[in-house]
């Protein structure tokens, strides 16, 4: 069961909950994120103290750090052992012999409808941290311990994390799409990522990961410091009208390519990059996507798989941040072998010269 927990500020909290007597199954927080208005700029969900924590950022981090406390995750992240590798990049590495990234295989239980048949079995969903939804006024509303409704997004801790704060963000049953995911669910991760309003959280997607059949999910985690790919040089390419407000970037003097799309009207930057991700989808292209800045910029990576081996690189390595289960692979990372890697998952120059003119038309379509 998820703690209660205090929460003060400019928000709206709900008391409609049925009481406990009249209501069985999984309970939970619930975020209900502001309605939507004009071309939804970032500054609409910002704190109005740019110096203290958002409503959202301390209510998933205070969820987060209450499951730690109950002694439920795997080991002390904050223990790992991390070194910056000497180099151009600055690539981060992580000693951790007990992460694995299918941990989520674990939570297949989420991946319906979040339900059970006794109040017993709420040890069983431990993990569920709160629900995020849609919400109908113009105002944030915290509903404390409700039945997370069926069109929300699960905010489920990660027992083994790879960072601070590490959680999967799951749509629930009814936001699951038979074939991929669509604009309405990244436009409500781009919105929670601004609602956050922290340069510490980012969000990532691996399509090679996180798509199981008629299921998907994103994950999330603070980092103390930029990833190396948000240091890499940049050149742009695409400058849109003044109407969408999409610019893009090519990622130059990195070991893989990757492009940057970025704007600060977030419906028209998750128009543009769901339509671009369910593109790659549909040729069976892999890609992972990096969501930083508040929601206002988005990497995107795509790849091949790696001839040897038949895998990709996570987002969190596409972004320059590995992970090393022994001390002497840990030991013996380097700039040119992490390099190596990336490189055997980078696209080849014609492919993606296609895969630019096909973003290129993507976002000229959506500001006709």
């Amino acid at each position: 069961m998820v703690s209660a927990t205090e929460f003060k500020g400019e928000y709206s909290v709900s008391s409609k909950n049925p009481p406990p007597d009249q209501s069985e199954g999984v309970k939970t927080h619930l975020y209900r994120i502001g309605a939507e208005h004009g071309d939804d700029t970032p500054k609409s969900f910002a704190c109005a103290d740019q110096d203290s924590p958002s409503l959202l950022d301390t209510l998933i981090l205070s969820q987060w750090e209450d499951f730690a406390w109950k002694g439920h995750l795997g080991y002390d992240v904050t223990a790992c052992n991390l070194k910056v590798i000497e180099g151009g990049w600055n690539f981060v590495v992580q000693l951790n012999d007990k992460w694995n990234s299918c941990f989520f295989k674990e939570y297949d239980k989420f991946l319906g409808p979040v339900e059970c048949s006794k109040p017993n079995c709420m040890d069983n969903y431990n993990e569920l941290l709160l629900c995020i939804a849609q919400g109908d006024n113009d105002t944030h509303e915290v509903v404390p311990s409700t039945t997370p409704p069926n069109d929300g997004l699960l905010l489920i801790a990660n027992a083994y994390p790879v960072e601070y704060g590490h959680i999967f963000l799951v749509p629930s049953a009814t936001n699951q799409l038979s074939l991929f995911w669509d604009k309405r669910m990244f436009n409500l991760i781009t919105r929670i990522a601004s609602g956050v309003n922290s340069a510490s959280f980012r969000v990532f997607f691996d399509s090679c990961a996180s798509t199981m059949p008629d299921h998907m999910f994103f994950q999330a985690c603070y980092f103390a410091n930029p990833l190396p790919v948000e240091s890499a040089s940049t050149v742009a390419i695409y400058d849109g009208k003044a109407t969408s407000g999409i610019h893009v970037y090519e990622i130059i003097d990195y070991p893989m390519k990757a492009l940057v799309f970025t704007s600060n009207n977030l419906n028209m930057l998750s128009s543009v990059v769901s339509e671009v991700s369910l593109t790659l989808h549909g040729n069976n292209t892999a890609h992972s996507l990096l969501i930083s800045n508040n929601g206002t910029k988005v990497f995107l990576f795509p790849q091949v798989k790696n001839l040897a081996t038949g895998c990709c690189l996570s987002a969190l390595e596409c972004g320059g941040y590995f992970v090393y289960h022994t001390e002497f692979d840990f030991d013996r990372a380097s700039e040119a072998e992490i390099s190596n890697r990336m490189a055997s998952v980078a696209l080849q120059d014609g492919a993606f010269e296609n895969l630019k003119r096909m973003c290129f038309a993507v976002a000229d379509d959506h500001v006709r």
